[in-house]
């Protein structure tokens, strides 16, 4: 006989067992503590203070600037002033608002403002405004510059009043038309126009109200060719050809300049170490050549000579690292030696120099009175708040 089937064990439900435990409630969440507001100085925008000093003029200059609007804006001061009682006095400071498409610069001392905005209207199309105001007093007119441009379509107008008057239309890279009349009453027309599909083009323009025949200039890829009509003082009128062409000779290139029946040919050779540069003027056969021979990498000899007048300079530069460099030099026609060291970056900002300073000192040593010798330097110096 099978032994009978095995029950699974009852459940715990089914026996009547006490149901499961209710879930422990989650604990509340912290409730964030209240946001204490920095100090007011903390919530001025950051400054930088840049001053700069000129010993040879006794001048000082410092500017002001910060960002304004959540960053959108820079305001900016200037003002400058004189060193000790010598120099000239604090003068009134320029102010100036400045955006990506409006800036708005104050000067009190001329008691006018310069205005700027642009805008895009639609798709390529930008209106562009500027207006510079000036008191009257001072001799300066208002002066408007209106323009707009789109893909294939330029036009703007230039309105300076009581004084002149410069519009200009160009349609796509084929024409161009320009119209500017002075307060003389006599204003100069010009229409350019392209060759085709060559990069050459021809351009003709005349004097309104016309006194003779009109200027054809031919511009071409390696220079260009003027004619024009030329009143002699015995009050002949003859055809003046002027033009100016450019070639590459033997690794350099060489430029020739016709005006007034004299040429200036001057040829320019440059490679990574040496660069020549002869020139001669003609019909006078005035001859002279620039000569500069890089040394080492930090090390550079520049060499000039006219032998007309006999006169020359050289100097001789050496660059240490980027921030600190010193050079020297001498010019014959002024008969003065001289020695300049930069401790900074000459060319670059502030931002990027150490210390965020930059020195230069130079050494003036004349020929012929050493005793005038001077020591001129410029600093300039940056703080930050």
């Amino acid at each position: 006989m099978a032994a009978p089937a095995l029950l699974p064990p009852p459940t715990m439900d089914q026996e009547g067992a006490a149901p499961p435990a209710p879930a422990t409630p989650s604990p509340a969440p912290p409730q964030p503590e209240p946001e204490l507001k920095p100090p007011l100085l903390r919530r001025l925008p950051p400054v930088r203070v840049t001053s700069e000093f000129d010993s040879e003029r006794r001048l000082f200059s410092h500017r002001l600037s910060c960002r304004v609007l959540d960053g959108v804006a820079k305001l900016r001061l200037r003002v400058s002033h004189g060193a000790g009682g010598g120099g000239i006095p604090w003068g009134p400071p320029e102010v100036g608002l400045m955006a990506r498409n409006f800036s708005v610069v104050v000067d009190p001392a001329t008691r006018g403002a310069v205005l700027r905005g642009a805008t895009d209207l639609a798709g390529s199309l930008r209106l562009r405004a500027s207006h510079n105001t000036k008191n009257c007093q001072t001799g300066e007119q208002s002066y408007i510059h209106v323009g707009c441009s789109a893909l294939c379509l330029s036009m703007s107008c230039n309105y300076e009043y009581d004084k002149s008057i410069v519009s200009c239309i160009q349609l796509d890279r084929c024409f161009q038309f320009k119209y500017h009349s002075r307060k003389e009453q006599q204003g100069e027309v010009a229409i350019t126009a392209n060759l085709r599909d060559s990069p050459c083009k021809i351009e003709l323009s005349s004097l309104v109200p016309p006194n003779g025949l009109p200027r054809a200039t031919f511009f071409f890829p390696n220079g260009e060719v003027s004619i024009k009509e030329k009143i002699l003082d015995e009050g002949n009128r003859i055809l003046s050809v002027n033009g100016l062409v450019k070639s590459r000779v033997l690794n350099g290139v060489c430029t020739a300049v016709y005006n007034d029946n004299a040429m200036n040919i001057k040829y320019r050779y440059k490679d990574d170490e040496i660069s020549f540069v002869p020139s001669i003027s003609l019909p006078s056969n005035s001859l002279s050549f620039a000569f500069k021979r890089q040394l080492t990498p930090l090390d550079k000899l520049s060499y000039w000579y006219n032998f007309d007048t006999n006169y020359w300079s050289a100097i001789y530069k050496h660059k240490a690292n980027k921030h600190l460099k010193w050079k020297a030099g001498y010019e014959s026609d002024n008969r003065l030696g001289w020695a300049s060291l930069w401790v900074g970056d000459a060319g670059g900002s502030t931002k990027e120099v150490p210390f965020k300073a930059k020195v230069q000192l130079t050494l003036k040593v004349p020929q012929d009175n050493m005793q005038n010798s001077a020591v001129v330097f410029h600093v300039k110096k940056r703080w930050d708040f």
